[in-house]
């Protein structure tokens, strides 16, 4: 269940970010000051949910591009030397990231359910 809540948080979280950058080039973005700030915020909050996703996790669902996940925190920590990482990041790696969670649910509905179905209830499955 924790994983599903996680899996979850990444895809929200990304959607959040698309949503908020989606019709800004890459000026209109880096003058953005607020924008920016939240847009880094949340690339924070996926890279670091990705890099507590268990690795078997990581290794089923390895159409996502989890190591770009796992380097990103370094360039958010000088976002004036990495401003294109972080541009790709939002624009390329955000959105992909999503659409490989959406396709994965149907070949892993199990990593993404977040209560325990009714039937596993009545038999004891954890």
């Amino acid at each position: 269940m924790l994983t599903a809540a996680m899996l979850g948080l990444i895809e929200q979280t990304g959607l959040n970010i698309l949503i908020l950058t989606e019709e800004l080039d890459d000026r209109e973005f880096f003058a953005s000051r607020l924008t920016r700030l939240q847009t880094y915020q949340l690339l924070g909050v996926i890279a670091e949910t990705a890099h507590n996703l268990p690795a078997d996790i990581r290794a089923r669902l390895s159409a996502i591009d989890w190591v770009a996940w796992a380097a990103l925190p370094n360039a958010l920590a000088r976002p004036n030397e990495h401003a294109l990482r972080i541009w790709v990041a939002a624009k390329e790696l955000t959105p992909l990231t999503v659409q490989g969670l959406i396709d994965y649910k149907s070949l892993y509905p199990e990593l993404f359910r977040l209560a325990r179905c009714e039937q596993d209830h009545r038999h004891g499955v954890a």
